[in-house]
């Protein structure tokens, strides 16, 4: 049977040989395409429960420290602070910053730099917090102490400085989560070239099974072998199974657009607090600016984003279920898996049950 490369004294020795090639092949098809499809499956299960949540993770605790530090501003130029101190609203948004990070810590899988990153950003977390504590102490002493403002302005100046301050240590870890969120999608079986080790072998194992019905057909006067077309009909089933591998991928690569959009909008919000917050400290202590403070908060103003209005809950809650739903479609595969697996198992039964018989004729 030359069509196979195999030369064979006897048509029986040509169709053991052809038995054990196609048994061979589909053992080498249906594992590669099953170890891709695990690996795809795999990258969606951890982008889905690992680094889609930790950059969510880092974008909730950045808009909650801008929102706290606005909130407390506000409670010292209201004067509220006398009352009820930096206010339920700063509580709130420092607590959940904490609890951000402490997330952020449990899912992030970027590397040890991101826990180094964390600790660091929770001891600053404490140094500003401890300085609005005692800007807040101060005040009570007197409403009119300089020491609340300069305390306030350490505290804002801890949060905004642009080497090493909390925002900008944020800043590095989103951008640490963002790389190693397009490297999970790039490398490894997800690198655009494993898509043709099973793409290949796919091929070659359905012209290996047109060219023995061809061969059987002209040998024994037969037109169709049912076990064998049936076995090639089990075989584009699994090729139809793959097929989600290509979904699958699309939504990651989707996953990764919606993302961006995603952090875009947060950064959005997360500038209109900022802007607010920094207009109304700069009103605060402009009587009484520490260290030459001025130019700094003009500084601080300047790089915060022009006016422009902040999307809204719902816009951002939007964005936020499209990441989800994303990410959620990727991991959606077992199903198409288990195709795959009894596809194989099919087709593997099928051959014996078409070439046996034709085998025992020679006997």
């Amino acid at each position: 049977m030359t069509e196979f490369g195999i030369r064979g004294s006897t048509t029986r020795a040509t169709l053991w040989r052809s038995m054990v090639v196609l048994e061979l092949a589909l053992v080498a098809v249906f594992g590669m395409s099953a170890w891709v499809m695990q690996g795809t499956r795999a990258t969606a299960e951890r982008v889905g429960t690992h680094s889609v949540p930790s950059i969510m993770h880092i974008l909730a605790a950045h808009a909650a420290l801008v929102e706290a530090d606005e909130a407390a501003v506000g409670s010292f130029r209201s004067g509220a602070v006398g009352l009820t101190g930096p206010g339920e609203r700063y509580q709130n948004q420092i607590a959940v910053a904490a609890q951000s990070l402490t997330r952020l810590a449990v899912d992030s899988i970027a590397g040890a730099v991101v826990g180094q990153n964390i600790q660091l950003v929770q001891g600053q977390l404490a140094a500003y917090s401890g300085l609005i504590e005692q800007a807040d102490a101060h005040y009570r002493q007197d409403p009119a102490s300089a020491l609340a403002r300069a305390d306030l302005w350490y505290a804002s100046r801890l949060l905004h400085m642009p080497d090493g301050g909390i925002l900008a240590q944020l800043d590095d870890l989103l951008t640490i989560e963002r790389q190693a969120l397009a490297g999970q999608l790039s490398t490894g079986r997800m690198a655009p070239g494993w898509v043709v080790t099973w793409i290949v072998p796919a091929v070659v194992l359905l012209a290996l099974l047109v060219t023995i019905q061809v061969f059987l057909s002209r040998r024994f006067r037969r037109t169709f072998n049912p076990p064998l077309l049936a076995a090639t009909i089990a075989v584009l089933a699994a090729t139809a199974a793959m097929s989600s591998d290509f979904a699958a991928r699309g939504e990651l690569a989707a996953t990764q657009r919606a993302g961006d959009t995603l952090v875009d909008v947060w950064q959005a919000r997360i500038d209109a607090a900022d802007r607010s917050g920094q207009t109304m400290l700069r009103e605060l202590i402009a009587g009484a600016c520490p260290d030459g403070c001025r130019e700094t908060l003009d500084r601080i103003a300047a790089g915060v984003a022009g006016p422009r209005e902040a999307p809204g809950e719902q816009v951002l809650t939007a964005r936020i279920r499209d990441v989800d739903g994303h990410a959620a479609a990727a991991a959606d595969t077992t199903g198409q898996l288990i195709l795959l697996v009894l596809a194989a198992l099919a087709a593997m039964a099928l051959i014996p049950f078409g070439l046996v018989p034709r085998i025992n004729e020679y006997r």
